[in-house]
Parts: C-alpha cells; structure tokens; sequence
C-alpha cells in the first residue's frame, strides 16, 4: 500500500485563527490584517557614536520598555534590558539610550 496525499474531508479544516482570537490577540490580527504595524517588534539602527548627550532615542509607550541591542554585527547574541521614560541607560558595547514619550497616535 502507498502513502496518499491526506484529503482535507477526511480530517477536516484547520480553524481561522480570526475566528478562535479574543481580546488583544483578536485586536492585533484584525490590525495586521488592516495593514497597520503598530504591535509588530520594531527594529532601529543605533547612532555609530553615542554619549550620555547625545543617546539614541528610544520611544516609549508606558512607563518602561523592554530593549534589545545587538552589540556586534555578526553576534548571534542580543543584550535585552528595560529602560524607563526619561532616563538614560549604557549597554554593555558602550552606546547609550535614552527612554522618550512616545507619539500618542502610534498606540
């Protein structure tokens, strides 16, 4: 006996993730489905050169967020830490962030 493409009437379907979401996982879908990006991870280029002056600026949303950086080009590593609005934080490569409010209309 030979093995056989499975009929999709023989097991039925795979259910509509739309249908089954509720709460905030139903909102996202609806958005990424809209084409709006807003709770998709966002990824930003750092500054070459930065000091507790000039930091690269990380908006923020609530009172903290959570930060990835990714030290070295070819690192299969990423340096995660929270980092709260208004303050001024140094990853361990040396570049400096600093937390900022954030656009309202991007929520």
């Amino acid at each position: 006996m030979y093995a056989t493409e499975a009929d999709p009437e023989d097991y039925g379907y795979y259910p509509d993730p739309l249908e089954h979401a509720t709460g905030r996982e139903k909102k996202m879908i609806i958005a990424r489905l809209a084409g709006d990006d807003r709770y998709e991870p966002k990824v930003f280029y750092r500054a070459q050169h930065t000091t507790v002056d000039y930091p690269n600026l990380v908006p923020i949303h609530y009172s903290d967020k959570l930060v990835g950086c990714l030290c070295e080009a070819d690192s299969g590593h990423i340096n995660y830490w929270m980092i709260r609005k208004g303050s001024t934080k140094r990853c361990e490569c040396g570049h400096w962030f600093k937390g900022i409010q954030a656009d309202p209309e991007s929520v």
